[in-house]
């Protein structure tokens, strides 16, 4: 148990807590212990949920903050009512039938339950994103990963060639597409060659395949324009 979930048990605890504390002194009739009820159901969802997003993974903004205010909507409208039609009950001013009072609460649960699934899609939907920008990512990370490690053991009169080849790699999209799938190919076998070359010296064929490399990776950038 992390210190989020014992927090969290915490604030299930005093929400049981404080209710109780304040209505045992009250009279006792039937809205006030329906809106007793009530106030414990709120603070045993807000705990769930709260519990939940606390073991959902990844945080971001659907998650960090338009769900926790969800929820504290919820527990606003829930206490604002409670105290709202229970001190009118207990001037004697109106009093509002249990059934209305529960009729009323069931609405505000649906809406928040409607809220917090809508916002447990759209966390669902980020993190789809998020992964298929990964894999379509992954393949040109490897392939500056592979050029900056060649950097790190290249010989001196061939590190510009091979600096422009990284800097061209790293500022370029890194998204996969078919439409470009063969230049990639085409660019991690250069790769591969380039090795090669620099492992038996050949300092002028390097510099030639550096360019070559380059300008594949400008068509691979013209092409990806086109297609956006």
């Amino acid at each position: 148990m992390n210190t989020q979930q014992k927090r969290i048990l915490a604030g299930a605890v005093i929400g049981i807590a404080i209710p109780t504390a304040i209505l045992i002194p009250l009279p006792k009739d039937n809205l006030i212990f329906t809106a007793y009820a009530f106030l414990l159901l709120a603070g045993a969802i807000a705990a769930a949920s709260l519990w939940q997003l606390s073991t959902g993974g990844a945080k971001n903004y659907l998650t960090g903050l338009a769900f926790p205010l969800a929820l504290k909507l919820y527990l606003v409208l829930t206490i604002g009512m409670a105290v709202v039609f229970i001190a009118l009950d207990l001037a004697d001013i109106w009093y509002l039938p249990p059934l209305w009072y529960s009729a009323i609460q069931v609405g505000i649960i649906g809406y928040t339950a409607w809220k917090l699934l809508a916002i447990g899609a759209g966390q669902e939907e980020i993190t789809r994103a998020g992964d298929a920008v990964k894999e379509q990512t992954s393949d040109w990370k490897m392939l500056l990963a592979d050029t900056e490690t060649i950097l790190t053991t290249i010989p001196p009169g061939m590190k510009e060639s091979v600096s422009e080849v990284r800097d061209a790699i790293r500022y370029a999209d890194p998204i996969s597409h078919p439409a470009v799938a063969s230049i990639d190919e085409s660019l991690r076998n250069a790769i591969v060659q380039l090795k090669t070359l620099i492992a038996e010296d050949k300092e002028s064929e390097v510099s030639a395949l550096c360019k070559q490399i380059i300008d594949h990776v400008r068509d691979r950038a013209n092409r990806l324009k086109l297609l956006k």
